[in-house]
This record gives structure tokens, sequence and C-alpha cells, in this order.
């Protein structure tokens, strides 16, 4: 690496600051490739080297695999180090399940027949939706509009989420009234549900600072992508237990608006807490300063942030690498989507065989980019990866393995899941809602317990007909899969899997079927175990999929079993699943008025805000070389998706008049001379 040893001594210094910080809050501001997450690994090891209890320190990450991610990455950091033992007792939660395990230790979960688990976006809109629907005589979609009001209010604090909703007053005492009785019978909650519980009863004097486990530490990941309850629900944890909190985020990747993220946060803390102190990470170890200079004077546009400047390392490294940041205009977009593509067989062939994954092309509009990006790799056979996150759980052949993996996982850890026994009534050939309801409504007349009722010896006599079939379907998938164990490995039951799919759930397309569970099962480490699959299956971007991956592979690597490796793919990533990865060239096309920003954005510039963000994000996934890229004119399917028309133009993003760069007209891709350069630049890192 070019990044010298006296650069590397001065950026860990920094981090050791904010790592030992004695205050009794902590703000980190990290930005791009700052080092926030070796930072909170110098925190825990500190931490534990000076005698704190580990089952005392707790972490919060965003999500399940970041989550699983963090443990082991610091599990392996304090590998050699005397804390090693400690670390692997540290509690490293999401915030759902911390907040589950306060409501189970006060016992305020008694309206549930078990502890609940949330449901997913496709249980939501499949499930919950159509039932709500069905049960209040409303469409599908006015039922998603009265579910997400309320899911609103709970995760904003703001009671009047609904009424701006325009939810009348009878929708609202028909959702609570379905509401009650349906996440009982199915032990479930929607996302903001469970925080809002802590909070409410917190407030309310329900739940007692007594009635909570010991924290002396509190370590929260991401700050930035926090909603409003969220972070109440924080501060009053903390304030209950006195936990020192430690905080770690940067506001200008703050990307989750439609999850109600809210950057204000991480941005008035200090204001939040007087007590605290701030330490901003100002040394980028990933972008070269051509890359990074642009995207710090993009970002400068947006109001209401942590001012910080952050250099770029490569520039004063030895030898300095400067990077490219380069910006083509095209007439079409299939001279845009043919010269990308020719690019990437540029610099394969330039030297990057064998490295195309370090090769990253970022999609901001899937429907109108996707497709014609493809079939311009395909045409010239070049290996490359598809965005995997919004084709997995949501496709139902892949939903029926999930809940089928979560019934063995269920079996195996004593710990029922409701849903995925719900799940499986819902992806059924031949069983459509009211079938399924007409089961869960059974149920509800019974007084029978509705997990328990695929359990049983026989079918009871109160189900009749098709539901009685459906329950008995499910009744043979549990019985076929009770001997499975979540530490069997792909390889063992692909086989396995498929046949369960194909000849219980998906009566007569076998065919089909049987090539979508392959084509995801092939793509995978077949010495990934079921566990690891289902955490895969159960991560809702890239990044996330990606790091359980990369921790499976750990694992094979050191595993006494050979194995042999897979082949190193382009990848295609959209924006937001690319948070947290990176890639040596970074591709981003569609950078045009109308797709980015979307036209949304342009109608409101809250929106506009959160897109510029998402820009600065994307371009901070390069490291030697980012190629931006416009087209003039949209014909096909792209114009019809972007405005209903023929053919669509569109002036380049406003994103790059900010940045203060000039477009090349191109009609070609990358020349040798230029791909040699930019690889021996990969060479010198």
């Amino acid at each position: 690496m070019s990044i010298t040893d006296a650069q590397k001594h001065s950026a860990e210094q920094q981090q050791r600051t904010a790592a030992i910080d004695p205050s009794p809050q902590v703000r980190l501001i990290a930005g791009p490739g700052t080092g926030k997450s070796h930072c909170i690994e110098l925190r825990v090891d500190h931490l534990l080297s000076n005698g704190c209890d580990p089952t005392k320190v707790h972490v919060i990450s965003f999500t399940r695999a970041t989550c699983i991610e963090l443990k082991e990455r610091l599990a392996r950091y304090c590998r050699s180090l005397p804390s090693a033992e400690a670390a692997s007792q540290v509690r490293v939660f999401t915030m759902h399940a911390l907040a589950l395990r306060i409501l189970r230790q006060a016992n305020l979960l008694s309206s549930y027949p078990t502890s609940p688990i949330m449901l997913d976006s496709w249980e939501q809109t499949n499930i919950y939706d159509k039932e709500l629907a069905s049960g209040i005589g409303c469409s599908p979609t006015r039922a998603s509009e009265i579910r997400l009001a309320h899911d609103a209010q709970w995760q904003t604090l703001n009671p009047q989420s609904v009424s701006q909703a325009q939810i009348t007053p009878m929708e609202i005492q028909a959702f609570n009234a379905f509401h009650a009785t349906r996440t009982n019978l199915y032990s479930c909650v929607l996302p903001g549900e469970v925080i809002y519980k802590c909070v409410e009863n917190m407030r309310l004097g329900v739940l007692q600072p007594a009635q909570l486990s010991p924290i002396e530490h509190l370590i929260v990941d991401e700050f930035q992508d926090l909603n409003a309850c969220d972070q109440e629900f924080i501060r009053l944890v903390c304030t209950a237990t006195g936990a020192v909190l430690f905080i770690a985020g940067d506001d200008d990747q703050s990307i989750y608006a439609f999850r109600h993220a809210n950057p204000d946060g991480i941005v008035h803390f200090p204001t939040v807490y007087p007590s605290s102190s701030t330490h901003i990470l100002s040394d980028c170890f990933r972008c070269a300063p051509s890359i990074l200079n642009s995207a710090s004077a993009l970002i400068a546009f947006n109001p209401n942030r942590v001012a910080k400047q952050i250099t770029a390392l490569y520039g004063s490294a030895s030898p300095a690498i400067q990077g490219r940041l380069l910006v083509w205009s095209f007439k079409t977009a299939e001279e845009e989507a043919h010269a990308i593509a020719t690019s990437c067989q540029q610099l394969q062939t330039s030297g990057m065989s064998g490295h195309e994954n370090e090769i990253v092309i970022l999609l901001s509009n899937r429907r109108v980019q996707l497709d014609l990006i493809s079939q311009e790799l395909g045409n010239l056979g070049l290996p490359f990866e598809p965005p995997r996150a919004d084709s997995l759980i949501n496709e139902e052949v892949i939903r029926g393995v999930y809940a089928v993996l979560r019934i063995v996982k269920d079996n195996e850890s004593g710990q029922p899941d409701y849903p995925a026994h719900r799940d499986i009534l819902g992806v059924l050939d031949g069983v459509g809602l009211g079938t399924a309801k007409a089961v869960a409504d059974a149920c509800i007349s019974n007084n029978q317990n509705f997990r328990d009722l695929f359990y049983l010896d026989q079918c009871p006599s109160w189900l009749k007909k098709r539901p009685a079939a459906a329950t008995q379907r499910v009744k043979s998938i549990i019985e076929t899969v009770s001997s499975w164990s979540m530490a069997d490995s792909i390889s063992i039951r692909v086989a396995d899997i498929q046949n369960l799919i194909t000849s219980t759930m998906f009566n007569g397309a076998s065919a089909g079927v049987a090539a979508i569970w392959n084509g995801v099962a092939n793509a995978l480490p077949q010495l990934m175990t079921l566990d690891e699959l289902l955490n895969f299956l159960a991560t809702d971007t890239e990044s996330g999929q990606q790091a359980i991956i990369d921790l499976v592979n750990q694992r094979i690597t050191a595993s006494p079993t050979p194995s042999t490796s897979s082949p190193k793919k382009i990848r295609l990533l959209t924006m937001h699943g690319a948070k947290g990865l990176s890639g040596k060239v970074v591709f981003i096309p569609g950078a045009e008025q109308g797709i980015m920003p979307n036209a949304k954005a342009l109608q409101a510039t809250g929106l506009l805000i959160e897109q510029r963000r998402l820009f600065y994000v994307s371009l901070t996934r390069a490291m030697v070389c980012c190629i931006i890229s416009h087209a003039g004119q949209h014909t096909g399917l792209a114009a019809a998706v972007l405005a209903q028309r023929r053919i669509v133009r569109l002036p380049r993003t406003q994103f790059l008049t900010e940045m203060n760069i000039g477009s090349i007209n191109r009609s070609t891709g990358l020349t040798p001379s230029e791909a040699g350069t930019i690889v021996a630049d990969i060479n010198a890192l």
C-alpha cells in the first residue's frame, strides 16, 4: 500500500483519541473510508482492557447482517490481544433485538403467544396488507397506506402522521382492531412498533430502570440511520442505566429517509447531550483526491450538516496517487451502456482479469438501467453479478426456501417463528389469500394457537376442504425438514430443497422453480451452512449480503476442507445497496436530471438533499477511478418508465454543476492507454 507508516500512525492516533475519550457521551463523526469500524474496535478493546464487564458492554448496529459482521470484526481484532476472551462476550444487537429483550425482561410481551418477530417488507405487503384489506373492505393499496401511516407515527413519534396521510377515524378504528388480533395470532410486529412500545412504557413509568439489564457502555453504530423513536429509545436507556454513550456515523451518509432515518439526531447530538464530546475523523484511506475533493464540493451544498474537512491520504502517499474522476456525455443511453461494457472489457484486458469484482457499476434506477447494461456486458461475455437484494426473498420460490429455513431454525432453536408458517401458506401453489386467511380465521374462532396447528397429529375437524388440504401440505413440509440441521451445508441440502419446493410447494412448475433455486444456490459458496444462508437471505442490501459471503469464505479458507474459489465478477449494485462497499473503479451511469436526482426529488427539497447524499455515497465508493456518465436520449422501456413516452430527453444532473465539473462528449469507452493508466494507479495502491 502506498499510504505511509507516518500517515497511518497519524490517522490511527485520531481514532485512538476518540476511542479512549472518557466523556459521558462521545460523538464520532466518520466520513467515508476514515476508519469508523476500526475506531469501534479500539473502543471495545479499551473498555475491556480497563476492566469493564463485557456483558455490560452493548453494541448496536443497523441490521442483523451488520451485527454478525461487527461481532466477527471485534473477535478478529481482539484475537491476539489480552481482551480476546472477553470480546466474545460483548453483546451486539440490532435496535429491535435490544428493545425486544428489554420488553421481555419486563414481562411486557404478554399480549403475544411468544416473543414477536418483525414482519419484513414481503410479509407486510403480501400477508398483512392483503388480510387487512380483506378484513376491513378496502384495496390492498389503501391498506398499505393505513399501515404505513401508523408505522410512521411510531417511528417518528409524531401522532400527526396518521392525520397527514388522511386516514379516517373509521379506518383507524378498523386498523386497531385488526392489528391487535392479527399480531397476536401471528406473534408479529411492524417495524417501528417494538421500539415505540419501549419508549412509551419508559415514558409512562411502566418500565422501570430496575427492570433493565445493567448496561455500563452503549456503542451505537450508523447513528445517522436512526429515526426519532430510535434516538429517544437510546436516550431513555442511557438515562435509566447510567450507561456511557458512544455513537458513530456520518450525517452526509444518511440515505434511508424511506425508513424515517433522521440525520438531525447526529447533527444536534451536542444539544441533546450537553456534556458530550465530538471527534471528527479527517483522514480517508479509501478515495483518491480527485474523487474525494469533488464529492466534498458536492455535499457542501447540503444545509444543516456537520462541517468536516476530509483529506485523501493517497494524495501525499508514496507514491502519490491522484486518481481520476471522469464525466462522459453520450447521445443515447444505448451508447452509454455499450461504452461502460467496453470499458470494463478494456480494464480486464489491461490487468484486472481475475479482479473483476473490483469493478463496480452503480444503478440509481434499476428499471431504467439494469437490462440495458446487463445486455451489453453479456454481449461481450463479461462475468457480472446483478443486484441481488430486491430479487431474492421477494421472489416467491426463494421466499418459500427462506420460510423453510426459518422453520428448521424454529425447530432447532426452540424460538417459535409464527410468521414463517404463515409465509409457507402464502406461497403454496394453488393456495390463495382466501384459503390462507380462512385457516387463520378458523384458529381465532376455535381458540387454536396458529403455529401449534401445524404440529397436531391430525387436522382438527373444524378445518374443511381447501383450508384442511393447505394445512396438511404445511405439515408435510415440516415433517420433511424435521431431520435437517442449520449446520448442514448448501451442498448437502441443495437437492433436498429442490425436491421440496418442486414436489410440495409449487406443483406443476418444477423446471422453472428448480432453475430459480439452483440459480441462487450455485452463486453461493457450497460450504455455506443453512444458518449462513438464512442470514444471507434475510439481508436486504448488497453490502450486507457481501459481508455474509466474505465471512463464509473466511471460515471456509480457515477450514481444513479444501474448497474452490468462485470466479470474480463485475458487480452491478444499487446505490442504496452499495453503502459499506467499495471498488477500485466505479461507474455511475444515468447522471441526469430526472434520474439522479429523480423526478420526485425535484419536487421536494428534503428529498433533493437526500439524493445529493446518495450521490455523495456513490462517489465515495470509488478508490482510484470514478466514471460518471449521462445520456441525452432514452427510448423504449426506459422512456416509458421515466415519462410514459416513446422518447425522453434529459439534461445532465445539477449535481455535476455543483461539483464544478464539465462533461466530455464520448461515443466509446476507455481506450487502452486510459485503462492502462488506471490499472497502473491500482497496482500502486
